[in-house]
């Protein structure tokens, strides 16, 4: 019984941890190939991912590659790095928190390079500017509510910080042109999207322009500078394989060799779970120990750890039995066949022949009877006759 309460239970938990173990490899494979990720993330391998230009960048020598999942306040060394944020979307242009606006001008302003791309869009998606919004109405709080809402109270915008504006494009899946007499990025780049930039500060230069529209634009800020591209695609897997550029992803990279991908304006960042608490803590051998008790809990309950004791197995009861049958079984046990009828007479002088001559009278006859009983041989001996004789005798009188 006990071995086969073992066997369900090994069971079992042979068939949880094949479960377990097929559930962590679907995560690995989802995780592997990336597509949890959000588009244009350094972390995903299929055709909308930036993985193979990540993975290209650290195979060179003496360039540094890193991905980022910190907040940009907290990242150290900005300043002699290039920054990329690929994949951004527009409306997050239009409002960004001011701690990461923060941290993004003062990498540029003390030496770093900073590439924003956007990611594709049609035009009736395209997100209204900041100053399309209603104003502010004076006689009421709901409007201030409502921009509040909108853009955020501490969000920044950063086409009036930076110089430019966001506008639509009506055509998309053209070729966009190199605006300048440089020969190392090449003369035109398959683009995708209609988002376009009008720049308002003298100091930003086109790069790249599509339909009289610039669509890649740089300009210098502080110690360093800043390029914006309003289309991810050229930087994507799927461009890596059939449309690749190497001489302007080497011009978006700059004279910096360490290569920084953020991943927290896609909404990946990194938070403190449980699983970083225990590696952090050295916890994770004290909640091991934790389960395998609980295993060895759930072991013990389903099987003994120790054989059962013979004497529990032998413990019966056997119905049916009164004190009559037990005061029988203690007679045989303790008088012998033939001292039986002597027993029986001396309890039979005892109890019922004091100060009765009727039955007194009897007592050398049943002698008699016993006596040439016990004369016979002892195979031919017979108590239970002769103590039926004896009674009969008894009635009789």
């Amino acid at each position: 019984m006990h071995r086969g309460n073992f066997s369900r239970t090994l069971f079992l938990l042979v068939v949880i941890g094949l479960f377990v173990y097929g559930l962590v490899h679907l995560l690995i494979l989802r995780f592997e190939k990336g597509d949890v990720y959000p588009r244009y993330s350094s972390f995903r391998s299929d055709p909308l991912g930036t993985k193979a230009f990540y993975e290209g960048l650290r195979l060179l020598p003496g360039i540094e590659a890193a991905r980022n999942v910190e907040p940009l306040q907290k990242v150290s060394g900005l300043s002699e790095a290039t920054l990329f944020l690929f994949g951004l979307q527009e409306t997050r242009f239009f409002s960004l928190q001011q701690q990461s606006v923060k941290a993004v001008d003062q990498a540029a302003l003390a030496g770093g390079r900073i590439v924003i791309s956007f990611v594709p869009m049609r035009p009736s998606s395209f997100p209204p500017s900041k100053e399309s919004c209603p104003a502010p109405q004076d006689d009421g709080e709901e409007g201030n509510n409502e921009a509040e809402d909108l853009h955020g109270k501490d969000d920044v915008h950063l086409t009036k910080r930076w110089g430019l504006e966001l506008v639509p494009s009506a055509k998309g899946d053209t070729e966009a042109s190199l605006n300048l007499s440089e020969e190392k990025l090449p003369p035109s780049l398959t683009w995708h999207g209609t988002l376009a930039f009008e720049p308002q500060d003298p100091e930003w230069q086109v790069i790249y322009a599509r339909a009289g529209k610039a669509v890649i634009i740089e300009r210098p800020y502080g110690k360093g500078s800043i390029v914006l591209s309003s289309d991810s695609f050229f930087l994507s897997n799927e461009a890596m394989k059939s449309k690749r550029y190497p001489q302007l992803l080497s011009w978006l990279c700059g004279p910096h060799r360490k290569i920084v991908f953020d991943e927290t304006h896609l909404g990946v960042s990194r938070s403190p779970g449980v699983a970083t608490l225990l590696r952090k803590y050295g916890l994770a051998p004290f909640f091991i120990s934790l389960i395998v008790l609980a295993l060895l809990a759930i072991w013990k309950q389903a099987a003994r750890l120790v054989p059962v004791y013979e004497a529990e197995e032998r413990v019966s009861v056997d119905p049916g039995k009164d004190a009559f049958t037990g005061f029988v079984n203690l007679l045989r046990r303790n008088i012998s066949p033939d001292h039986i009828l002597s027993a029986c007479l001396e309890e039979w002088k005892r109890s019922f022949t004091h100060g009765r001559q009727n039955l007194s009278a009897l007592l050398p006859r049943i002698q008699e009877m016993i006596v040439a009983d016990r004369a016979r041989p002892k195979r031919a001996r017979d108590p239970v006759q002769v103590y039926r004789k004896i009674s009969a005798l008894g009635r009789r009188r």
